[in-house]
């Protein structure tokens, strides 16, 4: 499966205002440098449980591409509509 406009290895910033990523890594936009698309309902991984939690309780789409991640070397789950490209200088 391959999602438009979305590269491994890049970083992004996960946009919106996540009450789990800012308890999590005092901020609710942290950057994301995604590994990979990877589908969270084939994967038995505390980051696809916290992924569908965080989902549940934030209003993320559980249906469509998911994403695979590190964020200050902790993988995580995220939609693909949750990410916005890197803005020069930051």
């Amino acid at each position: 499966m391959e999602i438009p406009d979305v590269v491994p290895g890049k970083t992004y910033r996960i946009k919106g205002k996540s009450q789990y990523f800012n308890r999590k890594y005092g901020t609710p936009n942290p950057w994301i440098k995604i590994e990979c698309v990877l589908d969270f309902h084939k994967h038995s991984t505390p980051g696809a449980f916290l992924f569908l939690g965080r989902a549940m309780s934030e209003g993320v789409p559980v249906g469509g591409d998911t994403l695979y991640g590190h964020i200050n070397s902790l993988g995580e789950f995220v939609h693909v509509s949750e990410l916005e490209e890197l803005k020069p200088g930051g």
